[in-house]
């Protein structure tokens, strides 16, 4: 029988100049590798080395021996690297469901660090309102969710984890007609485009309580829409007003495309969360993910992106 172990030992001591070397490479002692080949050599019935002083050359059979253990150590290599791509570690998929907020939020520099280090894992992303994400997640379509909560806060089947939250804000272009205005009328901003994604339910009960007790008409919206990118696009080549999470309208306004405007909308809070399936196990890619997803959320960054799970901690719960 060969041992793994003791072939490893004798490929350390044909590749290095002296034995002490070949032991530091190994991280054992000199005595305990010269005690393994001695036993290797038992256990095989021949020697491997002709000795003369302190000189060690291979036998005929050492040399055999040696290029056939190189080539089982090459395919011992491969297949360990096949066991991590079976794992998941290295390729395979990871299936996740992101909200419009999340979709130009949060994901983008998850993205930018997870890709570059697993290129061959695949990312499919579905995107839409957190209640056709969650059914998706429900029938085991999707590893888990990026999304405002709200609407998933009744399934017990569901864990959910805080991430981001952001005041509701409204931005429009440089140049705009209301940019020096600190706080229009209803009937102002009614003159022009109002858009934006859709919202989760408590956005529309603060709104409805709004006009109870202020009067007047609810601002009505022009365009909904989950894609961000094309609402941010149009209000930035428009006079459009979009409205949003504010984290995201300040990336806009950071790059001089749009600008945030003061006007005190006084709204609920967007809450990106993540929303996983309680005790479903996923694959590793998927986990690391997550825990780039999480330390991604953490306004005090610190660490690498590549921060393992045990060094993040718990999750913030959202509930």
């Amino acid at each position: 029988m060969i041992d793994i172990k003791r072939l490893r030992h004798l490929i350390a001591v044909t590749s290095h100049p002296t034995v002490q070397l070949a032991a530091d490479s190994l991280h054992i002692t000199q005595s305990a590798l010269t005690k393994s080949i001695a036993r290797f050599e038992d256990d095989l019935g021949a020697p491997l080395f002709d000795r003369n002083g302190h000189r060690l050359s291979l036998t005929e059979f050492g040399r055999h021996l040696l290029k056939r253990g190189n080539e089982l150590m090459r395919q011992v290599q491969a297949l360990e690297e096949e066991v991590l791509l079976w794992k998941g570690l290295g390729t395979g998929e990871v299936k996740i469901g992101v909200d419009s907020a999340a979709e130009f939020g949060l994901l983008p520099d998850v993205l930018e660090d997870f890709i570059p280090a697993y290129p061959d894992i695949m990312i499919s992303l579905r995107s839409g309102h957190t209640e056709m994400l969650l059914a998706a997640l429900l029938n085991g379509e999707l590893h888990f969710i990026i999304a405002d909560s709200e609407v998933a806060q009744n399934h017990e089947a569901v864990d959910i984890y805080a991430l981001v939250a952001s005041p509701l804000a409204a931005a429009i272009r440089p140049g705009h007609p209301l940019i020096n205005c600190t706080n229009p009328t209803p009937a102002e901003v009614s003159l022009f485009p109002r858009i934006g994604a859709a919202t989760a339910p408590r956005f529309d009960r603060w709104q409805n309580e709004r006009v109870q007790r202020e009067g007047g008409e609810p601002i009505s919206r022009s365009l909904v829409s989950d894609n961000y990118g094309m609402l941010l696009g149009l209000a930035e080549k428009s006079d459009a007003i979009v409205f949003g999470p504010l984290d995201l309208l300040k990336s806009y306004e950071e790059e001089g495309r749009l600008q945030v405007v003061p006007w005190p909308l006084e709204g609920p809070n967007t809450q990106t969360s993540l929303i996983r399936m309680k005790e479903r196990h996923l694959p590793p890619a998927a986990e690391r993910f997550i825990e780039l997803v999480v330390d991604s959320s953490n306004p005090n960054r610190t660490t690498s992106a590549a921060s393992t799970a045990a060094e993040l901690g718990e999750y913030p719960k959202a509930r």
